[in-house]
């Protein structure tokens, strides 16, 4: 049925998380989205750890990840613009995926249906492009982009296999359901309504994401006298914890810095949803900074719905999505040999 690997591929300016389906088989993979130019190591254990960790862009050699972070001294996600995804970076963290993906065991990545996404408010102009910077770190790969909210909203819709979920698009009586999307990314919060299963165009918006928490959990901390790169911040916000002569409880703090980007995305989301909310089934809540603002979404939408492994939804919806295109293909193929061998 899926005559190609399929890779899911969300590329997020805190974490690339992946998704991949080949040989029957579903691969998950997430690594920090932290990037710099490599440096010559000595120790042979460090060479060694760093090798699935280190790409080629352009003849330069980049250390990823936790590499990155450890060896190169990396303090910084990457992206915390609109056009990053024209920097070596981007090409970096793609190239380095794949790289992971084969030493996990996934197979003809080199030609396989690789599904990226762009946030809401840029799919419009970033859509083409960022189709053709993906297709650079693979050549002979099949890419399609679509926004970041619609690969969550497909992770709900859609079953694993590809197929979709009947009843979260009709109710018993046939009537068509209607959706809406919050993805809570780090440099962007996602907006998607898909009312009686159409995409509404003017409801595809954005606004800040969790990164304003990660810089105002900052001040917080250096307030204290703890001096915290964005990306111990970043992981705070998650764990409630930071490692400062030992591992210090900061619940209080994090509470804090997420209050002040939840009113951020507060005023935008009730902006984009008020006259919508009451009136659609449900409101699915995605991203890495979801759980940050569930509760505070639940108290005025009770209908609101935390997906199941949020951080990742976006990965999965893209790769279920490219599993449902290949149904479709291989679907078509099959009616067009009918007609042929009937013809």
């Amino acid at each position: 049925m899926y005559d190609q690997t399929i890779v899911g591929l969300d590329v997020g300016r805190s974490a690339v998380k992946v998704a991949a389906f080949s040989n029957g088989q579903i691969y998950h993979l997430t690594f920090p989205s932290l990037v710099c130019l490599s440096i010559e190591l000595s120790d042979e254990n460090s060479i060694r750890a760093a090798e699935l960790e280190t790409v080629v862009v352009d003849g330069l050699k980049y250390f990823t990840g936790d590499t990155a972070r450890l060896q190169g001294g990396a303090a910084t996600s990457v992206g915390l613009s609109n056009d990053w995804t024209e920097t070596p970076e981007y090409i970096a963290l793609v190239l380095s995926a794949f790289k992971r993906l084969h030493c996990m065991g996934v197979t003809d990545l080199d030609s396989s249906y690789i599904v990226v996404g762009t946030p809401a408010a840029l799919y419009g102009k970033q859509r083409d492009r960022l189709e053709e910077l993906t297709r650079k770190a693979v050549p002979n790969a099949d890419v399609k982009a679509l926004s970041q909210p619609m690969g969550a909203y497909l992770s709900f819709f859609l079953a694993p296999n590809g197929v979709p979920v009947y009843e979260r698009f009709k109710d018993a009586k046939g009537r068509k359901k209607s959706w809406a999307v919050i993805d809570v990314g780090h440099f962007t919060t996602d907006f998607l309504l898909m009312k009686e299963g159409v995409h509404i165009d003017r409801k595809s918006e954005s606004c800040e994401g969790i990164f304003l928490a990660a810089e105002h959990l900052a001040r917080i901390l250096s307030a204290k006298g703890i001096d915290a790169s964005p990306v111990d911040c970043e992981a705070s916000l998650r764990t409630k914890e930071i490692q400062h002569f030992g591992i210090k409880d900061v619940t209080e703090e994090v509470a804090d810095a997420a209050n002040f980007v939840v009113s951020k995305i507060m005023t935008k989301t009730n902006a984009l949803l008020f006259a919508e909310a009451a009136k659609v089934d449900g409101i699915l809540l995605a991203g890495g900074g979801a759980e940050i603002i569930h509760e505070s979404l639940a108290k005025q939408w009770p209908h609101i719905m935390l997906l199941p492994d949020a951080r990742m939804a976006v990965a999965e919806g893209f790769c279920r999505f490219g599993k449902a295109q290949l149904l479709k293909r291989a679907a078509a193929i099959t009616v067009q040999q009918k007609v042929a061998v009937n013809g």
